[in-house]
C-alpha cells in the first residue's frame, strides 16, 4: 500500500495528492489504515477518470525504472574498468608503484567510491519525471 495516495487538486494533466503512509502499509492490503502524508504532484499520462477523493495508484513507468536499475548496475562497473586503464597514470602522477596489487587497489577505490555515490543519489528526492497515476481504485 505505499504507492497509494489520494486525490486533492485536479489541474488537467497535473493532479495533486496526498500520499497514504502507515508502518504497516507495507504488507496491508486495505487502504482504511493509513494517515495522510505530504501533498505532491503526480501526471495522468493514461487521462483516467479522476475525482477529489479517489484513492489512486501512482508509480513511475516501468521502463524508466528498468533503465535506472541498469544504469545503477553498469555505473560501478564501469567505473571499475575506468579505474583499471588509469592506474598507469596514477602511478605517474602520485609517483607508486604499477603493480598487480595497486591496480586492484585503485579498481576497488573506483568501484567502491561509484557504487557510494549510486547509493546517496537513489536515496536522495532528485526525480527525472513526476510519479504517474497508474489505477483508480
Amino acid at each position: 500500500m505505499r504507492d497509494f495516495a489520494i486525490v486533492t487538486g485536479i489541474e488537467g494533466q497535473r493532479i495533486e495528492v496526498v500520499s497514504l503512509v502507515s508502518d504497516a502499509c507495507v504488507v496491508c492490503n486495505s487502504i482504511d489504515c493509513a494517515r495522510q502524508g505530504k501533498s505532491f504532484h503526480v501526471l495522468n499520462k493514461k487521462n483516467l477518470p479522476l475525482h477529489e477523493n479517489n484513492i489512486i495508484r501512482i508509480g513511475f513507468p516501468r521502463i524508466l525504472n528498468g533503465i535506472l536499475g541498469l544504469v545503477s548496475l553498469l555505473f560501478p562497473i564501469a567505473s571499475s574498468v575506468a579505474g583499471f586503464f588509469l592506474v598507469p597514470y596514477f602511478s605517474r602522477r602520485f609517483q607508486f608503484a604499477f603493480t598487480p596489487s595497486s591496480q586492484a587497489c585503485v579498481v576497488g577505490i573506483f568501484f567502491v567510491f561509484s557504487s557510494l555515490l549510486v547509493f546517496v543519489i537513489s536515496r536522495t528526492n532528485i526525480h527525472l519525471t513526476h510519479p504517474e497515476v497508474i489505477q483508480v481504485l
